[in-house]
């Protein structure tokens, strides 16, 4: 956007003077003049191009006014620039990643998928956002941590949430043995450890506020491995302020899961009996100020995390404010095309007059 500045625009009425300035450069001047007997000799010779030219002095002369006209009026471009701050959500995601995720009591398009396959879909739609009435969580800080026997952190906080979506995405389920527990305390006090040390991260913006910082729990089993207690973790992230919401995920007591049969070795689904500690998991809720849900299929899954969308949003702030150019002294660039000071044009244009009408141009007396 092009402006002046105020108070000025009625210099633009010197403009008017101009062809009354011209008129007087054509009538010319009284110069000195020696009698002849006859001009028919003078009128009859060619004319040479200096003399067919010689309005470009007068042309120069007239730019230079006019251009110094309009930089009395101080153009300026005004650019409008956005400020946008932010008080964000830092979210810690816990995903269970023990053996029992790996069954198959989810539907995809009338196509059964496993636990863990069905919270992945609905983590990325929750972190990346699906329309425009859940656009995502754009300006928050977003880490991921999965436990099966051990807590993991596989991705720090961070505002790169495609990189987060595609490392969850390459989570698998614990196999059979040893690393197939459920460390629920370990995993939520690991995230309540990475919460609270969010000020110790020098790469992390300086500009934007931690409005509030939440859990979100996944898990579809009971504590069964792990040295912290899940309601010793939930006091923990309570006395810190930070909110858990616990999410219970399943939809039979015993799912069909792939199994090694004992005889051939080979993967079979068998039907296998899990417990789910809700009364735990509404526990920790409690404690903390949140909430707990209750996931048996893949609509009720994106529900919870669309409601939890919803509780936990974002503040946006915009500023606006304008920033000025002065035309006249700066070089800008309008529509992609760098424009220099327009200074620059009467003054190249009086010199360029005081050259030609010197040299080329010059009139003896």
């Amino acid at each position: 956007m092009i402006d002046t500045m105020p108070g000025t625009l009625w210099f633009l009425l010197i403009l008017i003077l101009l062809p009354l300035l011209w008129w007087h450069w054509l009538a010319g001047r009284r110069r000195a003049a020696i009698s002849y007997s006859s001009t028919s000799a003078v009128v009859t010779a060619p004319r040479t191009w200096v003399q067919r030219t010689r309005w470009i002095i007068p042309t120069l002369r007239t730019i230079a006014i006019g251009s110094l006209v309009v930089c009395l009026v101080g153009p300026m471009r005004a650019d409008a620039i956005t400020q946008v701050h932010s008080d964000g959500v830092a979210i810690e995601l816990v995903v269970d990643r023990s053996h029992s995720m790996s069954a198959q009591d989810f539907r995809r398009r009338n196509l059964p998928i496993n636990r863990l396959d069905a919270v992945k879909g609905v983590v990325a739609d929750f972190v990346l956002g699906v329309d425009t009435e859940r656009p995502g969580r754009n300006s928050d800080l977003i880490g991921l941590i999965t436990f099966a026997t051990y807590a993991d952190s596989n991705s720090p906080m961070t505002f790169d949430h495609q990189h987060l979506v595609d490392i969850l995405e390459k989570i698998r389920t614990a196999e059979l043995g040893p690393e197939s527990g459920t460390a629920i305390g370990d995993a939520v006090g690991l995230a309540v450890s990475k919460l609270t040390s969010l000020k110790d991260r020098e790469d992390l913006r300086l500009d934007d506020q931690i409005k509030s910082r939440v859990i979100i729990l996944l898990t579809d089993g009971e504590q069964t491995a792990g040295e912290l207690d899940p309601l010793v973790s939930a006091r923990l992230a309570e006395k810190y302020g930070i909110k858990i919401y616990t999410i219970g995920a399943g939809n039979e007591a015993s799912p069909e899961v792939p199994m090694p049969n004992p005889r051939t070795g080979q993967m079979e689904m068998r039907r296998v009996n899990y417990s789910l500690d809700e009364e735990i998991l509404k526990e920790m809720a409690e404690i903390t100020g949140g909430r707990y849900f209750r996931a048996t299929d893949l609509e009720s899954l994106a529900d919870i995390y669309a409601a939890i969308d919803e509780l936990e949003r974002s503040e946006i702030h915009q500023q606006q404010y304008m920033q000025y150019e002065d035309m006249a002294v700066q070089p800008v660039r309008i529509a992609g095309f760098h424009v220099p000071p327009l200074l620059l044009v009467p003054m190249i244009a009086i010199l360029l007059e005081i050259l030609l009408g010197s040299t080329l141009y010059r009139r003896l007396p």
